[in-house]
């Protein structure tokens, strides 16, 4: 059994594999819904694929110089039960808790096989084991949170597709679901002959007397949240700064627990308290807002922009209030349209953005398709 868990763990690594199937149903699956709802996909392109591969490369890389530097030293059992979560986890939903929580319940559950004496086919005791488990468990969940801001702040809130809900008032309102996630790949330490005596020409070396390998850890990394009454790019800009934060007292608790390797297990459990309490802060926030994506009933509200059309050109944002077009009062999506086919290469708008204040912005449009403005807004029924 255990060879077989060994090979698993190094060569055939589902988790990244199934990442990759389930990065490409979201795509679909969002295609699907935004033709439904609106005749047409708001945004063509595969920036899920896109994002899964770009950050899995750079935050891999990124990730993998800071566990090589701080030596981070994993056991086999640990690593197991990790991938084993995020694996179920995956087939279930990548929720908002889980890229830290998954840190938590795989040292809980270690921890607790470990104390019942289910690991002792692993050798965990073995003299090569310089470091405590859950003090590097401890450093990498410090590496992962870091990396999760400096993640959430350049990928998240900039793809906005709507969502249509009816709120307790009877109102129609847009949500924005953001649930991008990646597999990151990070170097980590494990004991030589927990490898080697299974692959006898896995390259092995040294430090002192003690004898480590290298293996790719795979390890879950994103966020779903679905944003009701705030911009979505300032949401998820405020929400990386604060994790961020977080990401720093876990530098400091790493760094005292190579003086008290004891507090290593309660700093975890910290973090992820940390962690999920900051997600939930930002949550409420825009939950305890009065500002709606709604309807409105003195003009359009935009609730989606396509890309490189001439209302993305012109700047209008997602929450804009559209109330004339080409000096016409418009309150429904004919209006709009028919006020466009009376210039059709020319669109000046009369826009109430989120704060109240007016702007009037024009542009030229296409002469042979004035309707291909590259707003949505709601329907009316």
């Amino acid at each position: 059994m255990k060879d077989l868990w060994t090979i698993l763990v190094i060569f055939i690594q589902p988790v990244l594999w199934w990442g990759v199937i389930r990065t490409y149903l979201n795509y679909r699956k969002r295609i699907k819904q935004e033709r439904k709802n609106y005749n047409t996909s708001i945004y063509s392109n595969n920036f899920e694929m896109k994002h899964f591969w770009t950050s899995l490369v750079v935050f891999g890389i990124i990730g993998s110089i800071l566990t090589s530097l701080m030596g981070i030293y994993l056991a086999i059992p640990w690593i197991v039960i990790y991938e084993i979560l995020i694996f179920i986890n995956l087939l279930i939903i990548p929720g908002q808790f889980m890229a830290v929580l998954d840190f938590a319940v795989a040292t809980g559950l270690t921890f607790l096989v470990d104390q019942m004496g289910w690991l002792s086919q692993f050798d965990l005791s073995d003299s090569q084991q310089v470091i405590p488990s859950y003090q590097n468990v401890l450093a990498l969940l410090t590496v992962i949170v870091l990396l999760l801001g400096f993640y959430i702040k350049h990928y998240f809130g900039k793809h906005n597709s709507p969502r249509i809900f009816t709120n307790q008032r009877g109102t129609k309102v847009a949500g924005y679901l953001n649930k991008g996630f990646s597999i990151i790949p990070l170097l980590v330490l494990i004991p030589s002959n927990q490898i080697h005596e299974v692959i006898n020409f896995w390259p092995v070396f040294s430090v002192g007397t003690h004898s480590f390998t290298l293996m790719i850890l795979p390890v879950l990394f994103g966020i779903r949240m679905t944003v009701f009454k705030t911009m979505p790019n300032d949401l998820f800009h405020k929400l990386g700064n604060k994790i961020l934060w977080v990401a720093v007292l876990g530098i400091a608790l790493t760094a005292v627990s190579y003086w008290f390797p004891e507090i290593s297990i309660y700093a975890i459990l910290v973090l992820t308290i940390l962690y999920l309490a900051v997600v939930l802060r930002v949550k409420m926030q825009d939950h305890n807002s009065d500002n709606w994506f709604d309807q409105a009933v003195n003009g359009l509200r935009v609730i989606a922009i396509r890309p490189q059309t001439p209302a993305d050109k012109m700047g209008i944002k997602i929450g804009d209030l559209i109330v004339e077009v080409n000096n016409e009062a418009v309150h429904s999506e004919d209006e709009f349209y028919k006020a466009l086919l009376d210039s059709p290469t020319f669109c000046r708008l009369k826009v109430i953005n989120r704060n109240g204040r007016i702007k009037i912005v024009e542009t030229a449009i296409y002469s042979d398709a004035p309707t291909e403005m590259g707003v949505e807004v709601f329907e009316v029924e």
